[in-house]
């Protein structure tokens, strides 16, 4: 089976050189016997917390890791298995619902479930697939190992991912590494297993589509080392961050804690409240908006400096009516978030806190974007706790940007602009051929403020000229900052007040509706934006000619008017309408009702 085991309170000394797992250090008598995968199940699955959708398509197996014996009053710490068998291979994995039983015991029967009631605690295990690198820690202390995709300690999480997600496990990939750390609280010495029901589809089914992929992200207050870390006592709040080098959409989010007065040196047989325990592990997207999953209210005052979206607040439940009295009144339940619209009515509430439920469409993140873990304990043990945990397994919807057609180059664009005029509705005229349509006379202005120097039309010379230009500025892939933008400039001359033809000192708004085609929806995706104004303001001056009107001119940023208007690298094609350009109205503000069309983009024919 090929079996390393680390025990008591030492951390885990793995490491991959050459390709041989090394791992020197055990602690207590334990052997381990045969996994084995059984399908059909040997035991009929019980759903417990009431999560388990059974009318969604796929294969129900039970797998058994084990036995192993443990010694009394003794634990096997950090047992590593390399060939722990997988239920399945080209396939989609939607179901994970793991329990400890006992499995050739000398006293009690095989298939019965271990719990603190009977003297034995499933600490922990985690399952790692080795055919993927763990994006989070790919060079860490279990990272090296794989891809760490799920894991439960005596709360016994169960995972349900929502439709239509699955965990997928490549073609030839027969065996997983599995990281177990079982106690055995007894006076005598027990044999256990680990019985973990796996729902799977085929990548090859042709009953169902196969399901979308769902990547996990190991969420670990430890960072990149063996998961363990020490408290103080009293309450502490310990982080640690990670930079996402992915995007997606999360989907789910579950987190694990310990109990602090089972393993501690004076241990509680029945929990004892007095002596703390986890409280909550949040994972935290910084900078995002202050959207908040998790029971609501929450039990216990999430930490004042998590500010961002709250993705997960996984708070810990103590002697609820689910773990009865196989806890003895220990850690029994962890809540957890995500897209609920497969959860059967009346699941366990404390698992599945309403405040936890996700959009269907998940909540997006992006790479380069920052995710903390907060891990919150109240520790009344009196002495430092050196053997707790902070974890949280994300669930993710990858997402890729697809390509769309784009040109290599589109830059500037600079548009004319003419006085615009009402349209014609009633007309009194007809238009000179080849265009002999009805026509309206005489022209009138759409402005009813401004206008230009025109001698046939008020005496003026005609000085006018106006434009507004568009040009890229491109960003710089060798820098971290974003230096993309688009230069926009508006000019135009002789703008005259209509009712005496003074210069005009007041504001114009120049406007576009852009149609947005680009990378950057949701997490990077390729999406087409409903159309969009985008405007901007323009002061007018007087000049000191006596011949031309006012100079009304502006040199900005779309960054500049709106931050982060323009991204670099989301490759993006602004799909232009006709500039037009406001008056200020009365008032001669732009940003004040009602103002009227002064200018428009078109050309002029002398």
């Amino acid at each position: 089976m090929g079996i390393f085991q680390t025990g008591g309170r030492t951390r885990l000394l793995a490491a991959l050189v050459g390709g041989t797992c090394l791992a020197l250090v055990w602690f207590g008598a334990a052997t381990a016997g045969a996994d084995q995968i059984f399908n059909p199940p040997q035991a009929p699955f019980s759903d417990g917390r009431g999560d388990y959708q059974s009318s969604r398509p796929g294969t129900v197996v039970e797998a058994r890791y084990g036995p192993t014996t443990v010694n009394a009053n003794s634990q096997v710490h950090n047992q590593v298995n390399l060939n722990a068998p997988a239920p399945c291979t080209n396939c989609y994995i939607t179901d994970i619902v793991p329990n400890l039983i006992y499995d050739g015991d000398a006293n009690n029967p095989t298939g019965s479930s271990a719990n603190l009631s009977n003297g034995a605690m499933m600490h922990h295990f985690v399952l790692i697939n080795p055919a993927r690198p763990d994006p989070v820690c790919p060079t860490g202390v279990q990272g090296q190992l794989g891809e760490r995709f799920f894991a439960a300690g005596n709360e016994r999480t169960h995972m349900h991912l929502p439709s239509p997600y699955g965990y997928y496990n490549p073609a030839g990939q027969n065996t997983w590494t599995l990281i177990t750390h079982l106690v055995n609280k007894s006076n005598v010495q027990k044999k256990l297993s680990l019985q973990v029901y796996f729902k799977y589809r085929s990548a090859g089914d042709t009953a169902f589509p196969p399901p979308a992929e769902a990547k996990p992200l190991w969420l670990d207050v430890d960072g990149c080392g063996d998961s363990e870390y020490t408290i103080p006592t009293g309450y502490s709040d310990t982080h640690s961050s990670w930079t996402s080098n992915v995007s997606g959409k999360m989907i789910a989010v579950s987190g694990h804690l310990h109990d602090v007065d089972i393993t501690d040196a004076t241990p509680c047989d029945i929990h004892c409240p007095e002596q703390g325990g986890g409280i909550a592990v949040s994972a935290e997207l910084v900078g995002g908006s202050p959207d908040y999953y998790g029971p609501v209210p929450p039990n216990n005052p999430p930490p004042s400096d998590l500010a961002g979206t709250t993705l997960c607040r996984a708070e810990g439940y103590y002697g609820t009516p689910f773990g009865g009295t196989q806890w003895k009144g220990h850690l029994d339940t962890m809540s957890e978030c995500g897209i609920q619209t497969d959860l059967p009515p009346g699941a366990q509430p404390e698992a599945y806190p309403a405040g936890g439920a996700y959009p269907t469409t998940g909540v997006p993140f992006s790479s380069g974007q920052q995710i903390k873990v907060h891990s919150e304990y109240q520790n009344g043990t009196g002495a430092q706790q050196t053997d707790v945990m902070g974890i949280m397994t994300a669930w993710y919807a990858p997402t890729t940007a697809v390509g769309y057609p784009r040109p290599k180059g589109a830059t500037p664009l600079r548009a004319s602009l003419v006085p615009a005029y009402q349209q014609c509705t009633t007309s009194n005229s007809t238009h000179g051929a080849p265009l002999s349509y009805p026509s309206c006379k005489p022209p009138a202005q759409a402005s009813s403020y401004l206008t230009v120097g025109s001698p046939d039309a008020n005496g003026a010379t005609a000085n006018s000229t106006a434009s507004a230009k568009f040009d890229v500025i491109s960003g710089n892939p060798s820098t971290a900052a974003d230096e993309a933008d688009v230069k926009v400039t508006v000019n135009a001359t002789d703008v005259r007040n209509k009712a005496d033809l003074t210069d005009y000192t007041g504001q114009l708004k120049a406007v576009d509706v852009l149609r947005i085609v680009d990378r950057d929806n949701g997490p990077p995706e390729s999406a087409t934006v409903q159309d969009t104004p985008l405007s901007f303001t323009v002061p007018c001056t007087a000049t000191t000619s006596t011949t031309i009107g006012s100079a009304c001119s502006l040199s900005t940023t779309a960054d500049s008017v709106v931050p982060n208007t323009v991204k670099e690298g989301r490759r993006a094609i602004w799909q232009m309408g006709k500039v037009d350009v406001y008056d200020g109205g009365a008032d001669g503000v732009a940003s004040t009702d009602p103002n009227t069309l002064f200018l428009t983009q078109g050309y002029f024919v002398p």
